[in-house]
């Protein structure tokens, strides 16, 4: 029996994508965590979720994990990767079906970042507690679109393609003072977190660190593989060039 490669994620990550900017592109190639699976000679479990935050990326693996259904001896690799802290999930109905807010109306990016972070921990303690492998990374960037301004939703940028260029202000505080509270909550978990198990830590650039999908990764060469200038997600070859990465820095 082939071991698993368990992942959580966004839209970068969801098996299931599609484009709501240009929702006639067929986008049913393999997504990363499937090309990745397939490097590694395992089974793939893909839990990710379009529009998913931290919470339900951080959730979804402990629900998997802890599951006793599930023998945790099958589970080769785990893979989270993480998304932007401003995400709101949140579960609803008898089913407790996810879904979630693009931005969260409670707290600001100091307090978003520092939740992120404690899934982040704890998800480290949960592998280790159970003695699974695994490996984090930021795919996309964690807090620089809040301060920026955030774009509009796909669905809004569809209805009229002018919104990509707007930005939705951050109006929680002051950008500078909070922009600096950032980098120095993210200081104060890097004797927390397993760097070698984490790749592209500190998650920042000021720090050293960088997201995977950015032009400051060593990654840098994804941004010119994506669905359109409208729509930023990684197109076919875009996943395969994440998956190359991610295979490459597994040690």
């Amino acid at each position: 029996m082939k071991k698993i490669l368990l992942v959580s994620g966004d839209s970068y990550t969801d098996k299931n994508w599609i484009s709501e900017i240009h929702p006639n592109i067929d986008t049913s190639w393999s997504k990363w965590p499937e090309l990745l699976a397939k490097k590694l000679d395992m089974e793939c479990i893909n839990l990710g979720k379009s529009g998913a935050g931290n919470e339900y990326i951080y959730t979804s693996l402990l629900d998997y994990i802890t599951d006793k259904k599930t023998s945790i001896e099958n589970i080769g690799l785990i893979i989270p990767a993480w998304s932007q802290c401003q995400r709101k999930d949140y579960q609803e109905g008898i089913f407790g079906r996810w879904t979630n807010f693009r931005i969260d109306p409670h707290g600001d990016a100091y307090s978003w970042v520092n939740r992120s972070l404690k899934y982040y921990l704890s998800f480290q303690i949960m592998c280790e507690r159970y003695n699974l492998k695994y490996m984090q990374l930021q795919m996309i960037d964690l807090f620089y679109g809040v301060f920026s301004g955030l774009t509009h939703g796909h669905g809004d940028i569809y209805k009229d393609p002018s919104k990509k260029s707007d930005r939705i202000p951050y109006t929680k505080g002051d950008i500078v003072i909070d922009k600096q509270r950032v980098l120095s909550c993210i200081l104060n978990y890097e004797n927390k977190i397993n760097v070698k198990n984490f790749i592209g830590w500190p998650i920042a650039t000021e720090l050293g660190g960088y997201y995977v999908c950015s032009e400051q990764s060593p990654l840098k060469e994804i941004m010119n593989h994506k669905i359109s200038k409208l729509d930023d997600h990684p197109n076919a070859k875009g996943q395969e060039i994440i998956a190359e990465f991610i295979y490459d820095r597994l040690g």
